[in-house]
């Protein structure tokens, strides 16, 4: 069809509208800057000013999911295209220590994607993976940069919801055993993102061995 997109933001805007409780970036309690990307050149835009729901709206503007987000006569989309993690944004503003929080990719997924949308998504989540591997690895010579190891094994494609609610109880799990662990100091911290895959059928929201 002629739909940008195919769901309308209209349901995620009243979620953010209901959640943010200042009425610009700028206003924010701590320095809030938001990372998205022009759909027409491809150039990284960060948002430090403004209204916060089009901000974060436009960050999450997942390509052909939602529709893009005009800011200032600029059409923008999920920052993810550009720069997902913004490690390069957060040092240039000027940060000592960088936590990454990475969403991580299904790596253990039982058959390959078999919807065009589902394909489109799990090429681009290993996209941004392999970018932010490289990222990390870069800027982690010269930043304190802390990596969060992103759920693994994980067979829940991106456009799968179902399971929301154990993915967050079983990445809470994960990240107080990390901390525990000492994880943030942690040498070396872009090993935690590398590419991979598991040849196992895994229960999708809990965890298994590597094959």
């Amino acid at each position: 069809g002629r739909a940008p997109s195919l769901c309308p933001n209209g349901s995620l805007r009243r979620l953010v509208a209901e959640h943010v409780a200042f009425d610009r970036l700028e206003h924010a309690a701590i320095s809030l800057h938001v990372v998205t990307t022009d759909v027409r050149s491809g150039e990284e835009v960060v948002l430090s000013a403004g209204d916060p729901v089009d901000a974060i709206l436009a960050s999450a503007a997942i390509p052909a999911v939602f529709p893009s987000v005009r800011i200032d006569g600029r059409d923008l989309i999920d920052g993810g295209v550009a720069d997902n993690a913004a490690v390069s944004q957060a040092v240039a503003l000027g940060a000592d220590v960088v936590y990454v929080l990475p969403t991580g990719y299904a790596c253990a997924l039982d058959d390959a994607p078999s919807s065009p949308l589902s394909s489109a998504l799990q090429a681009l989540t290993l996209l941004i993976e392999q970018r932010l591997i490289l990222e990390v690895a870069h800027f982690a010579e010269r930043t304190d940069i802390r990596v969060l190891p992103p759920l693994c094994p994980l067979s829940v494609s991106s456009t799968d919801f179902r399971h929301g609610a154990l993915l967050v109880e079983r990445a809470r799990t994960a990240t107080g055993r990390w901390l525990d662990e000492g994880g943030p100091r942690l040498a070396h911290p872009e090993r935690f993102l590398s590419l991979h895959r598991h040849s196992i059928n895994l229960n999708p929201c809990h965890g298994g061995q590597a094959a």
